[in-house]
């Protein structure tokens, strides 16, 4: 014993520790964990639809910040993290995907503990949010056109959140689509709009139109010009209504929106 010395290249907790005295131990044998406190790994697993959701444009992963909830009862701690690796193959009897994120900050953590994992998809921009019931078969919608005459228009689905869904549509800015479809709707029919009531109870007012000073004027009339997205026939539209004395405050806020100002 005196001339035994086993040392460890770091400090740590002792933990699952096998010995006894007289007990004779064999080369490579584990008789004990050591675990570094300060240098935890939290193993989580996401359905294949999500993980795909945070994949970058070229497919990869990217560094990714990752909230850690752990429940004390009367408090919930909450802990930083950054994802580092995925599992490089699906286990048997598995489905999705295994993903690893270093701890950053382990305060009260313990090896073992399990956790409640929090990511932050990358955000979606130029998209519109409506009901899953205005969409289709195919990614298509009913939009509002002359005359109140419907019309079909292709989008790209990007999401499904809940009851809703989340799209894709550069050529339906300002415009309005039917958000409950039923069979007897179809492209072509001449409807009479039944638009939701404001909350108090009152019947819905025509939309505001504002009065827009020059440098405002410009800065939208360019903004439009130079959106490689949006379609001629759109930008037509849009800027005959830019160009008017008062202009329907829905589409300058959307296009300001738009334009992050």
């Amino acid at each position: 014993m005196a001339d035994t010395e086993i040392r460890a290249g770091f400090a740590g907790v002792l933990s699952e520790v096998d010995l006894a005295e007289g007990r004779l131990l064999s080369a490579n044998e584990q008789f004990g964990r050591l675990i570094d406190p300060e240098q935890l790994e939290v193993a989580f697993r996401l359905s294949t639809a999500q993980y795909t959701r945070l994949l970058g444009e070229d497919g990869a992963l990217p560094p990714l910040d990752v909230e850690l909830r752990l429940d004390l009862g009367d408090q919930v701690l909450t802990l930083p993290a950054r994802f580092t690796r995925q599992s490089g193959a699906v286990g048997a009897g598995q489905t999705g995907r295994l993903l690893f994120a270093d701890v950053l900050r382990a305060s009260g953590l313990q090896a073992g503990d399990f956790v409640t994992v929090h990511l932050t998809e990358p955000a979606l921009d130029n998209v519109m949010i409506a009901p899953a019931t205005a969409l289709a078969e195919g990614a298509r919608v009913l939009v509002l056109g002359e005359d109140n005459r419907l019309e079909e228009a292709d989008v790209t689905l990007l999401r499904r959140q809940g009851d809703d869904v989340i799209f894709r549509a550069a050529d339906l800015i300002g415009r309005e689509i039917v958000v409950a479809r039923t069979p007897v709707l179809g492209a072509g029919i001449k409807i009479d709009p039944l638009r939701p009531a404001p909350s108090d109870g009152t019947a819905p007012s025509p939309e505001a139109e504002v009065a827009l000073d020059p440098e405002r004027r410009a800065r939208l009339i360019a903004f439009v010009e130079s959106n490689s997205f949006m379609p001629d026939d759109v930008k037509a539209r849009l800027l005959d209504q830019l160009n008017q004395p008062r202009v329907p405050s829905g589409v300058v806020a959307r296009l300001e929106d738009r334009m992050g100002g």
